[in-house]
């Protein structure tokens, strides 16, 4: 296989993957049934659910990962790294990042000096970008590819390697691994290594977060819909009439003479002070409707089998006044916040990554170091004991504010302003010293090294 059919396959081979986790993040899924007979019946109301439970499996984690601060081994790389996170709005685009990753399992971040001195750091769709790793060295990058339509009947595609980027192009909107390339363009790379960052879930491909939910949203999505349809009898019930024995065929007797018995029928209307009159009938009734529990009960427990194979709280798809709160709460929470651990160490690392390409590009060395904010679920109080027993157990006045989420210009205001204080007199009384075991490391920050 050549390197433009390899870099096409990349592409398009997880295609399918990332658009039906888009559908059921969007809520956008067809309805699945039993039976080919359901199938047809149902087919004529056209209704969709929109009862998305996906969402929450994805928000969940997306809402607690939350960067503190990311910064350098110098003064010089950290301010850097803070100005380049605020020219491309990363408060913002960080946890589109994010979300990308979780609802698809990867996304993709390119990293490219601009004309203006800057440095550009964007979010690529999966859909339209992957990376190629070396099949001998899984975490080794071989370069990375981005193809899309750029018209009517045209598609580019760039490939970023270590030491060039090739821009091509082909005259098809549908390219496909047999479509015949034309190079445009060569731009040499500088920098020595692929300039796209990968964001995923799982190694060497990641998977939707909520991949495991794909069946139980199927079920409730049918359930739902089939007590919709429900609904429309309960309100306006299935009605039906039985004739005498004497009756001709067992039809209603004619009203009007030049009609049939089905549009005599049809033409009873349903209101306060209609009178109906049918000839040769001697019993009517109607069929009772489906009992909403027999929908509501097995969709009930469906969530809860969803919230367990995710490893979401159950508090989290049924916002009711049980919500569990204190020790409680976090013991609900555990396994939620192992899961959001986990995905700070997975994105953490890309982060680390990528802004040690962003500072290699302004020409500065150095590590980086990304601080996660808490996630824990702590009102203020407990948050600020906790960061006192930190300081008690020796950490540092800015190594407790970094870990409680706080940017480094902030903090640096914040120790200027004590040392101000100091020197004008005031006095701070540090809290009492306790004991620490020093058998265990229990002031590690919170951060991916490095």
């Amino acid at each position: 296989m050549t390197i433009l059919k390899e870099a096409v396959s990349a592409v398009l081979d997880r295609r399918g993957v990332y658009d039906e986790a888009q559908a059921y993040y969007n809520g956008d899924v067809p309805e699945v049934f039993a039976t080919a007979k359901l199938r047809k019946a149902f087919r004529k109301t056209e209704s969709r659910s929109r009862f998305n439970y996906c969402r929450p499996i994805v928000d969940s984690v997306n809402d607690r990962l939350e960067i503190g601060t990311i910064s350098g081994d110098s003064p010089t790389a950290t301010k850097k790294i803070q100005q380049r996170w605020e020219e491309n709005d990363l408060g913002i685009e960080a946890q589109e990042i994010h979300r990308a990753a979780l609802v698809n399992g990867d996304a993709y971040v390119l990293v490219w000096p601009n004309a203006n001195g800057g440095v550009d750091i964007a979010l690529n769709s999966p859909r339209s970008m992957s990376l190629v790793y070396d099949p001998e060295s899984p975490r080794t990058k071989l370069y990375a590819v981005k193809m899309w339509q750029s018209g009517e009947a045209e598609s580019r595609m760039n490939i970023y390697a270590a030491d060039k980027i090739t821009k091509w192009v082909t005259n098809t909107d549908t390219p496909s691994e047999g479509s015949n390339w034309t190079l445009m363009e060569t731009v040499k790379n500088p920098f020595g290594e692929v300039p796209v960052f990968h964001f995923r879930t799982h190694r060497p491909f990641g998977r939707p977060e909520h991949f495991d939910a794909y069946d139980a949203q199927n079920t409730i999505n049918t359930l739902v819909n089939n007590h919709l349809y429900t609904v429309d009898y309960q309100g306006a019930p299935q009605r039906y009439a039985l004739a005498n024995p004497g009756t001709d065929n067992g039809e209603v007797a004619d009203f009007e003479e030049g009609d049939t018995a089905r549009e005599n029928v049809a033409a009873l209307q349903n209101g306060p002070g209609e009178v109906w009159f049918m000839s040769g009938v001697s019993k009517m009734g109607q069929f009772e409707p489906a009992n909403p529990e027999v929908f509501w009960t097995p969709i009930k427990d469906t969530i809860r089998a969803m919230a367990s194979l995710c490893s979401t709280p159950l508090h989290y798809f049924e916002k009711t006044g049980n919500i569990p709160s204190g020790n409680a709460l976090r013991t609900a929470e555990a396994p939620l916040l192992k899961k959001v651990a986990d995905r700070e160490a997975a994105f953490g690392y890309a982060w680390r990554d990528l802004f040690r390409f962003v500072l290699k590009i302004d020409g500065i060395v150095s590590g980086v170091i990304v601080y996660w904010k808490a996630v824990e679920s702590l009102d203020e109080l407990e948050r600020w004991d906790v960061t006192l027993k930190k300081i008690n157990a020796g950490l540092s006045h800015r190594q407790a504010l970094r870990e409680g989420g706080y940017p480094e210009d902030q903090i640096d205001q914040i120790m200027e302003e004590r040392r101000a204080e100091a020197d004008a007199g005031l006095f701070y009384q540090r809290a009492p010293q306790t004991r620490v075991n020093t058998n265990k490391d229990e002031t590690t920050p919170k951060a991916t090294g490095a």
